[in-house]
Order: structure tokens, then C-alpha cells, then sequence
């Protein structure tokens, strides 16, 4: 698909997020319906990850919510945010409209990815091999190429610049990232809390087991009693302080996925059937809550010392879970945090733009 031809494929009217920046929702099926998107690559992406649909929020600046073509024009890239287990774009609430304040020549991405909100799978339960932190990356990527967001061939020296944001589970995918397929500086990467627990075997059995716990329950009147019980204080156990907005989203995906889905993408977090290896991470950060109870802040940051993580790529702040996230009883933790990631994630940008600048000289 040529670039920007999928801006004319919202569902919805884009509406106002804030003074000066616009929002709209799309869906691969969507553009598939009105002709932008062909049937046959549609199928090739649900073929590749076993998404019956994939759906995500555009957030941009612009004088009204039509400008989103002139903006693409003359965008320096994209920020693309990857919310975790059982969430949906919606968990990031404000932050695309305070990135687009920051930088207007930045477009912000907000998929609902790995069988959550509209992105389902197609099977359920999914094949365990579609549902873990490297899947989901790649489901990114092949959506990346099936939208055509890269810059051409003919870029060779400057090009848009993506910063791909991972939460928890999405965190831990933007590890699995195929850095062969991407050109130098042409992408970053922000970690935050990432539930990345190769080396964290406590934490690996509480995934697996709880994976399990889902799985049994979904045979048997046990999950509505889980539902109806337990899920509450579970989304109030796991989630922290994280707003209120952000529970209820939680809570209402958990009660709107297939079990099958639920209990496979959590267990295949702790499964992690592929492992990472140390290398050279460039442009790439994580962020981390000292109070997490889902990522203990010491094992991981153990586990990026063995990956080769220095500490200027680190950042352990005062939180938890959703250290980004301000609830009524973390606003003064949290906001400060929420601020500090959006700087982060303005940094990373400039980072790799001005190290395409120092290469094309």
C-alpha cells in the first residue's frame, strides 16, 4: 500500500483528543470493506499471526481532524505504543495527545494487539506459538509493511524515524524486535516494566500457573466465579495504582476475551519459548518500578546486565506496574513518571535523527 493511503479508511469520525490534536480509530477489516486493503494480503496477515482483525488509534496535530494526510507528509515518524496482557490501546489514556503536543510532527500509534480488544485471534484457544512476546512483534511489523509506514528506497540517508513503546507483555516483544529487516537509526526502543522472565524462574511458574488456572476454569463453572469474584481484586493486585480508567479498561477485557486467549498469552509470558540473546541494544531504554509486583525490579535488571544493558540505557523510578499510570493514591509518583517517559520517548526520537543527520554526512 502506498503511504498515506490508509488515512482515508477511518472508522469513525476523527474526533478532538485536545486543543490542537485529533484522534481517529481504524481496523485492517475496515479497510479491507472500503477497498483500501485487498483481500488476499489481508489473509496473508492472518495466515502470519492468527488475528482475525487488527485494529489501533492515530493520534496527530493538525488544524482539524482532515489534515492527517498533510501531517504524514511532513511527519518526522511515528511513536507506536504496545499496550500488555489484557489491555487495549485505551490504557495509555492521554499519553498520545501529550507526545503530539510536545512534537507535532509526530504521529502516534496505538494498536490492540495479541487477540485483545479488536485484534482477536481467530482460534481459540490460539496456537501457544502466536500468542508470546515475539509473535507479537512480529504481528507489529507485518502491520508496519502491510500499511506501508517505512520510508522508501529511495530514502536512503534520512528517514522516519518509529519508536516503538512496550508495556509489560508489549515490553517484553519489543525485545524479539528482527533488527536485520530495519535500516540504522531507523527505529527505538522504550521498555517499560517489561515482563521479560527468562531469568526470573519465581515469577515464570506465577505466569504459567496462573495460565494454567485460567485455562482449567474456562472447562468449568470455576472462571465465572473467577470472573465474578476473583478478577476484581486480581486487576486491583496485579494492576497497582494505576488509575481508575485504566482498571475498568482491564476489567472490561477480561471479561470480553475468550478465555482460551486469556490463558495462553499469559502462560506463554512465562513459557518464553524463545530467549533473548546479549548483544549491542541500540537506542533502546527501559523503565522500571521499583514497587512491581508482575516485573521485580532486582531480577530484571540482573537479566539486563547478562543481555548487555549499561546503566545509562536504565531508569528504575518510584511506581509500580503501571509506574505511568497516576491513580488517585500514585498521582504524585506517577505523574512525575508519566512525564519523565514522555521525555524519554522525545529523546529516543531525536537520538536516532540525529544520528541519521551524522550519517548522512
Amino acid at each position: 500500500m502506498s503511504r498515506g493511503k490508509w488515512t482515508r479508511g477511518h472508522r469513525r469520525t476523527p474526533r478532538k483528543a485536545a486543543e490542537g490534536i485529533f484522534s481517529a480509530s481504524y481496523s485492517l477489516s475496515h479497510l479491507r470493506n472500503t477497498g483500501l486493503v485487498s483481500q488476499r494480503r489481508i489473509e496473508g496477515f492472518r495466515t502470519e499471526t492468527d488475528l482475525a482483525d487488527f485494529t489501533w488509534e492515530t493520534t496527530w496535530a493538525g488544524r482539524s481532524g482532515t489534515d492527517l494526510d498533510k501531517t504524514l507528509a511532513s511527519s518526522q515518524g511515528y511513536v507506536i505504543l504496545i499496550h500488555g496482557w489484557d489491555g487495549s490501546h485505551v490504557i495509555w489514556e492521554d499519553l498520545a495527545s501529550r507526545i503530539c503536543q510536545e512534537n507535532p510532527r509526530l504521529i502516534v500509534l496505538a494498536p490492540d494487539v495479541n487477540g485483545f480488544g479488536g485484534s482477536p485471534f481467530a482460534s481459540d484457544p490460539p496456537p501457544l506459538e502466536f500468542c508470546d512476546p515475539s509473535s507479537l512483534i512480529r504481528s507489529v511489523e507485518l502491520w508496519i509493511d502491510l500499511l506501508g509506514l517505512r520510508s522508501g528506497a529511495k530514502a536512503r540517508r534520512r528517514y522516519r524515524v518509529f519508536t516503538l513503546v512496550g508495556h509489560s507483555m508489549g515490553g517484553a516483544a519489543t525485545f524479539y524486535l528482527n533488527e536485520s529487516q530495519w535500516r540504522p537509526h531507523e527505529v527505538a526502543r522504550m521498555a517499560v516494566a517489561p515482563a521479560l522472565l527468562t531469568k526470573d524462574t519465581l515469577r515464570k511458574e506465577f505466569y504459567k500457573t496462573l495460565g494454567l488456572g485460567i485455562w482449567a476454569g474456562s472447562a468449568t463453572r470455576t472462571l465465572d466465579r473467577l470472573k465474578q469474584r476473583l478478577a476484581p481484586r486480581l486487576i486491583e493486585a496485579l494492576i497497582g495504582n494505576a488509575s481508575r480508567a485504566v482498571k475498568n479498561e482491564h476489567l472490561r477485557i477480561f471479561n470480553n476475551t475468550p478465555k482460551g486467549v486469556l490463558a495462553q498469552t499469559f502462560f506463554a509470558m512465562g513459557a518464553i519459548p524463545n530467549p533473548v540473546k546479549p548483544r549491542r541494544w541500540q537506542h533502546f531504554q527501559v523503565m522500571l518500578g521499583h514497587r512491581d509486583r508482575l516485573v521485580g525490579a532486582a531480577p530484571m535488571l540482573a537479566h539486563l546486565e547478562h543481555l548487555g544493558f549499561s546503566s545509562e540505557d536504565i531508569r528504575v523510578v518510584l511506581g509500580d506496574h503501571y509506574l505511568f499510570s497516576p491513580g488517585h493514591q500514585s498521582r504524585r509518583l506517577h505523574g512525575v513518571n508519566r512525564k519523565m517517559l514522555i521525555r524519554h520517548i522525545l529523546d529516543l526520537h531525536e537520538e536516532c535523527s540525529q544520528a541519521q543527520r551524522d550519517q548522512a554526512q
